[in-house]
């Protein structure tokens, strides 16, 4: 490749012989030479390793003629036609390393044939690598918790799933979970000499503008935010954590969310974080701890997250229905992002030649490595350990919590069956006596009551007995009063059994207390 131009046309060449992954590259940048928000800064080194200078790259850096001759680190943030043009022109860089580094949403944004991986089998000629984390962030204000997309997303598409955590909390924010790429490309010399390339994302910007894509219209928001858990860094060996605090700056030069910013501060400072009887160069070791270190706050944070969503509230009584299908949709999205952290690891690992298994010697611990390479892979070991335990023990309680649901929703269906049969049983002992109460009525209303009557008239004696004068008053008072008693009889058992029906059916009431539609 002569010129510029050639590089173009040697991803072209490549996409007609058939190399999907390389279609959304020449889609989002080739094709788009009016992105410049893009900076290449290059740095020097000396024999020792130690940094010596850097700046903007010039046109001359980019001359083949240099390559090979120096140490020397592009660091590319964001991505452009003309940079990319440049540095693999100049350094003969495979297209797939920045088709790799662009596709930062995975499957969920694009053609699922531009997310294949490369097999270790070919991947094994080339010293590169891509490592995705999870950088979380405090979002000033309460969103509803769900999948968004930063605005203006540019070409590099970035996630920001949001979480709120703040039920058990006084200070109410959300935090955001936005998808980051770091990539790192090396070719060496026989002389010692290199030239190497790290792509890092470009810096969120103050303020953030963001927009849920699971409605229509699309809901937008915008918000300030700030490094969640105050710009946590946790990778400076334990020995040097007096220089640490010595050297680091008091302001906010490394908590901007800036990768390029954290990593030139680093750089001037190596012996913070590496060790004795290394074999990996600084840049690469800092690059993937700067990721580790994200990775072991988001673990961290998955835990607090998981832990403020209320299980209790699924096997209460007093819990409405519509609750508990918010804790559920919680619960399943709270699992997708789970599954989405695992994906991710499991890809750095493949990428890093880290088996994604215990392979079970359990020989290397961080007493007897003996170099930075040995405790990095320790590092990434220990990470996918954390995730796969806390995948585990978030199933396995909340497959304990639906199992006492479950319990618990048989033993109220076995409950509500004894207590129906013991409604009906007594419903059946209070008609029992109904009918016998009604019969004995019968009895007392129509024989004694107007015998009764009866009596007291005869009984009065001289002109009410039969034939005298006054006999007639039997007949105008007993018969109207047996009549009336009759039609009184009659009303009362009428409206009687209806108010007792309506005592003793509990039957038709669940066992919330509450009326079943």
């Amino acid at each position: 490749m002569s010129s510029s131009g050639s590089y173009r046309e040697w991803i072209k060449s490549l996409i007609d012989s058939g190399y999907p992954n390389l279609k959304f590259l020449d889609d989002k940048i080739m094709q788009q030479p009016g992105r410049q928000d893009a900076t290449c800064t290059i740095l020097s080194f000396s024999r020792d390793g130690r940094l010596q200078g850097g700046g903007s790259a010039s046109e001359t850096d980019f001359d083949k003629a240099a390559v090979g001759k120096s140490r020397r680190l592009f660091i590319l943030e964001g991505l452009s036609k003309e940079f990319i043009e440049k540095l693999g022109s100049a350094l003969d860089i495979e297209p797939e390393f920045f088709a790799a580094h662009l596709r930062a949403t995975t499957w969920e944004h694009h053609d699922d044939r531009s997310d294949a991986v490369t097999l270790p089998s070919i991947r094994k000629q080339t010293k590169s690598w891509t490592v995705q984390y999870l950088e979380c962030i405090r979002l000033n204000g309460i969103y509803r918790l769900g999948r968004t997309r930063l605005i203006p997303c540019k070409h590099e598409l970035r996630r920001l799933t949001i979480r709120n955590p703040h039920k058990d909390q006084t200070a109410h924010y959300s935090v955001g979970l936005v998808n980051r790429f770091v990539s790192f490309w090396e070719k060496t010399s026989s002389e010692g000499n290199f030239d190497a390339v790290a792509l890092v994302d470009i810096p969120l910007p103050a303020n953030l503008r963001f927009e849920y894509d699971d409605v229509q219209p699309l809901e937008m928001a915008t918000t300030t935010w700030s490094p969640y858990g105050g710009g946590f860094v946790d990778f400076a060996n334990l020995d040097m954590r007096r220089a640490f605090a010595q050297h680091c700056p008091k302001n906010s030069e490394l908590r901007n969310g800036s990768v390029k910013d954290s990593l030139l501060w680093r750089l001037r400072h190596p012996e913070l974080f590496g060790c004795s009887g290394d074999q990996i160069p600084p840049v690469q070791l800092i690059l993937q701890r700067i990721a580790l270190s994200n990775w072991t706050l988001t673990i961290a944070f998955l835990r607090r997250d998981f832990n403020s969503i209320k299980l209790s509230d699924l096997t209460s009584e007093v819990i409405p229905t519509v609750q508990v299908k918010r804790i559920l949709a919680d619960l399943t999205a709270y699992r997708g992002l789970l599954n989405r952290c695992w994906l991710l690891l499991r890809k750095n690992l493949g990428q890093l030649n880290i088996p994604a298994e215990d392979n079970g010697s359990g020989a290397l611990t961080a007493d007897n490595a003996s170099s930075s390479a040995e405790l990095l892979r320790l590092d990434w070991e220990f990470v996918r350990c954390e995730l796969r335990h806390w995948i585990k023990e978030t199933d396995r309680l909340v497959e304990l919590r639906l199992a006492n649901l479950s319990i618990l929703d048989s033993k109220r269906a076995r409950d509500d069956s004894e207590r129906a049969s013991r409604d009906s049983k007594r419903s059946e002992q209070i008609s029992y006596s109904s009918a016998q109460i009604n019969k004995l009525g019968q009895i007392l209303l129509l024989i004694y009551t107007p015998a009764a009557f009866a009596y007291g008239v005869l009984s009065m004696g001289g002109d009410f007995l039969p034939g005298n004068e006054k006999f007639w008053v039997f007949f105008a008072i007993a018969i109207p009063l047996g009549v009336l008693t009759n039609m009184l009889f009659v009303i009362w058992m009428r409206f009687t059994p209806a108010k007792r029906g309506g005592t003793i059916n509990v039957s038709q009431l669940s066992w919330s207390g509450e009326k079943v539609a």
